[in-house]
């Protein structure tokens, strides 16, 4: 089925649109109103199916799209699989933490985290259209590791000894941003 003959379906064609455009006709007959006849030339109507044919094939699939930098689309779904293991893990074993405090703590560092990591796992979908997707994909694959494993680590463990590493991730982050501009 084309284009046209889907939107044709899609607006006129079904059972149910059949039925609102029969009742509305059998309406504004009984109002005394006709409607106008138009005459279509069939030159303009097969002109407009092929500008509609033309308009519903110029993108393609998002792998169309994204051409050769696919693999960060693959990788936003490894990512998002992995912050919601991640954020169900935390819940999991955080809730078993003795001293309430030292529980709130933990848990803050794990929801940072795991924000963080879902949010740019979603935002890495929109890497191939970046201007230089290689550097703005590593830069934010990089930044969300090391931010988000930091975080993870010391909601889970209670050691602060890998923190520096989160804030050279937090500025990979950045940094990836930042390329969006340019």
């Amino acid at each position: 089925m084309s284009v046209p003959d889907t939107l044709e379906y899609i607006t006129l064609g079904n059972p149910v649109s059949k039925m609102v455009i029969s009742s509305g006709s059998a309406f504004l007959r009984a109002l005394g109103l006709r409607p106008k006849q138009i005459t279509v030339q069939e030159s303009s109507t097969l002109a407009m199916q092929q500008a509609a044919h033309k308009v519903g094939h110029t993108h393609g699939s998002l792998h169309h799209l994204a051409g050769s930098h696919y693999h960060f689309v693959r990788l936003a779904g490894i990512g998002g699989a992995s912050a919601i293991f991640m954020g169900a893990y935390c819940k999991y074993i955080l809730k078993e933490v003795s001293d309430p405090k030292e529980q709130i703590d933990a848990q803050a560092f794990a929801d940072v985290a795991n924000r963080i990591h879902f949010l740019h796992s979603f935002a890495m979908i929109a890497m191939p259209l970046a201007h230089y997707p290689v550097l703005t994909g590593a830069l934010m694959t990089t930044g969300t590791i090391l931010f988000s494993g930091c975080m993870y680590y010391r909601a889970l463990t209670g050691e602060k000894r890998l923190q520096p590493y989160a804030t050279i991730g937090g500025f990979c982050l950045m940094a990836a941003w930042l390329t969006l501009i340019f």
